[in-house]
């Protein structure tokens, strides 16, 4: 990817940065996780909202995305169902569920992901 990639959002065109994350994230909205998720193929579930909503309430503040397992216990508490695990989370996006949740919610690479 470049830095000159971008996708359209509500008809305007809205800066990727080279990881394929919102450049600024001051300009997220939830029209612009749909149009990524359009552009990506995913149809976007109750359940890809609560990861995006988690995801950005965790990082306003911490400031920082949460890790794998503060998701999974906070997914585990939410759904009232200890035996929740990472699985159901990469059900939802394949290849990287938290990296993915930070791209559709607008924020930054996490610095630990490869």
């Amino acid at each position: 990817m470049t830095s000159a990639e971008s996708i359209i959002v509500d008809g305007r065109r809205v800066a990727l940065d080279e990881d394929g994350h919102l450049a600024d994230p001051e300009q997220w909205t939830s029209a612009f996780a749909r149009a990524l998720a359009d552009r990506d193929g995913i149809e976007l579930s109750a359940d890809h909202w609560w990861l995006i909503e988690f995801v950005r309430d965790y990082h306003e503040t911490y400031e920082t995305p949460p890790l794998m397992r503060v998701v999974v216990a906070a997914l585990r508490k939410a759904r009232n169902d200890s035996s929740i695990g990472s699985r159901e989370l990469y059900r939802l996006f394949s290849d990287n569920p938290v990296r993915d949740g930070c791209r559709y919610a607008g924020l930054k690479k996490p610095d630990w992901c490869i």
